[in-house]
């Protein structure tokens, strides 16, 4: 409350009569009326009586003497409707510097993540005060794709949005692949390989055999999803071996008059092949699959435990870590000393962990350029 003003002429008053006082003489009594008025008569009320989201709860309840407030929301909530009143009808309301109507309902739209709203209220004397109000809406958390389309090949099975590995087997005359996968949220961040897929999708260069492409989904909130496909492409025609079917044995005409047997053709064998072998075995040997060499032979983590115990055909593994481990050192082991290993496209075997509970580590063994392997390791925090 405002101290009360003096009257000056109230105290000549007071002073005179005091004097008079003392020589005995009566006076007449006075009386003044003072300028000073309470706080309730001199200042207006500049305060919110209600502030509420229409179907939310706010953190605490609200009170008009409490100034900071928050709300948590689902990523799928776009927008929310604000009521803010003031029990003060001539008090003046604006949310983030837009007047608004006293005891109105707005609708304002969300991003993901924090959005603040500024509420200021003012009386026409010139007070005021302000309230904050900051509404979170969670991050889109889907990491699916929605098609994965080829330049050249078919994918096999049939695209699914919750099938994660394929296979596509191409011709010798294809040197490369563009891929083009689509997520299902714009949101999200899509990479082949190393590489951030754009609307044109990425162009990957294929040696003769197997290759593995890994297609990574990464949310708006950070969780990652690996789509996998196994591409064969297949070796030149020149390379075959033997051909479908022998070639025809001519006998010489100077053998031609020899007794049946007495004479052998020579017969013409690849020099890759024994001769001695009969075709059939030729054959059978030749068509054997080549065993890959682009292998581990072991694979350890600083810290975690692993869903299942390690093995050399063995591609995909879980680890679980501790909340609190932001760092992880692998050391893998190639199964071939010549082999050539990356971590995540790097030769270091230290790693960052993501801020959230799961971060997806690529281990990519090459042997020769037809030789190439990809272990995957999926690190889960501990809740």
């Amino acid at each position: 409350m405002k101290p009360l003003k003096s009257n000056k002429a109230l105290n000549v008053m007071l002073v005179i009569s005091l004097a008079w006082l003392g020589t005995g003489s009566p006076i007449t009594s006075a009386y003044a009326e003072t300028n000073t008025t309470t706080v309730q008569e001199n200042q207006l009320a500049s305060t919110l009586s209600k502030l509420e989201i229409e179907g939310k709860e706010l953190d605490q309840k609200f009170a008009a003497d409490l100034f900071e407030y928050t709300a948590l929301v689902g990523n799928e909530v776009e927008n929310i409707k604000l009521l803010v009143d003031s029990s003060n009808t001539d008090s003046s309301i604006t949310i983030n510097d837009r007047v608004i109507v006293n005891g109105s309902i707005g609708t304002y739209t969300l991003q993901t993540g924090e959005n603040k709203f500024i509420i200021s209220v003012k009386n026409g004397n010139g007070s005021s005060n302000t309230y904050t109000l900051t509404v979170t809406r969670e991050k889109n958390a889907n990491n699916f794709l929605q098609s994965i389309e080829l330049s050249k090949g078919e994918l096999s099975p049939k695209f699914s949005s919750d099938v994660n590995d394929y296979k596509v087997n191409v011709p010798n005359e294809v040197p490369a692949i563009t891929f083009k996968p689509t997520a299902i949220e714009a949101t999200s961040t899509i990479k082949v390989n190393y590489t951030v897929a754009g609307k044109d999708g990425v162009g990957v260069s294929l040696p003769v055999g197997q290759s593995d492409i890994m297609i990574t989904v990464t949310a708006e909130n950070g969780t990652m999803k690996i789509y996998t496909i196994d591409v064969t492409r297949e070796k030149a025609a020149g390379d075959k071996a033997v051909e479908d079917t022998p070639a025809e044995v001519k006998i010489p005409a100077e053998n031609q008059n020899n007794k049946q047997g007495s004479i052998q053709p020579n017969i013409k064998t690849n020099n890759r092949t024994n001769a001695t072998q009969p075709i059939s075995q030729q054959q059978s040997s030749l068509n054997t699959e080549k065993v890959s060499k682009a292998l581990l032979s072991s694979l350890s983590v600083s810290e975690g435990t692993f869903d299942s115990p390690f093995t050399s055909n063995e591609f995909t593994y879980h680890v679980t870590v501790s909340s609190d481990v932001d760092e992880i050192t692998l050391e893998p082991i190639a199964k071939y000393s010549s082999s050539e290993i990356l971590i995540e496209g790097e030769t270091s075997k230290t790693i960052k962990l993501e801020s959230d509970k799961k971060t997806i580590i690529s281990v990519v063994v090459t042997y020769d350029d037809d030789d190439r392997k990809t272990y995957v390791l999926v690190f889960d925090k501990e809740t």
